[in-house]
């Protein structure tokens, strides 16, 4: 619920970034560029435009796309095991849930109705060069969670 409400914050405050310049809008964006996310030292391919600003919360950046809506990636203050995530996760009823293991981490997402509709959950959790990361939305659009997990999924140095 806590998440909910920054992004929800997030997405008042930025305006959801940039017009998306690929057309169509709704969660397409075309093919994903690099994004440099300065408060990390890494980068993402992020489909469609996007802007990237400071995390609200946490060290990190914010990252707002016409095809990924409000994302973050942070430095988490601990580090989360898939197990933990998903213990964490039952507090939303999830649906749908899907996890994988990575090479450096671990994925997680799931749906779950609330007074809204339906909410679309994605955690990606990473190690990169010895560092965690942790890259995350929810949001009310199932192509848009879609776009962020595979956005997340590409985060490296640089």
């Amino acid at each position: 619920m806590f998440k909910v409400s920054i992004l929800a914050l997030a997405l008042a405050v930025t305006g959801c970034g940039k017009k998306d310049e690929g057309g169509g809008g709704g969660g397409g964006g075309g093919a994903p560029k690099a994004v440099k996310l300065p408060k990390l030292g890494l980068t993402i391919d992020v489909p469609g435009e996007s802007r990237v600003d400071d995390a609200i919360m946490g060290e990190g950046n914010m990252i707002n796309g016409s095809a990924t809506g409000a994302m973050q990636v942070e430095i988490p203050k601990e580090a989360q095991t898939l197990d933990a995530a998903k213990e964490d996760a039952k507090m939303y009823t999830p649906t749908n849930q899907k996890e994988e293991t990575l090479a450096d981490g671990w994925a997680l997402s799931f749906e779950n109705k609330g007074s809204m509709g339906t909410n679309y959950w994605v955690t990606v959790y990473r190690t990169i060069d010895g560092k965690n990361y942790k890259c995350w939305a929810t949001l009310p659009d199932g192509k848009k969670a879609a776009n962020v997990l595979a956005a997340c999924k590409t985060l490296k140095k640089g």
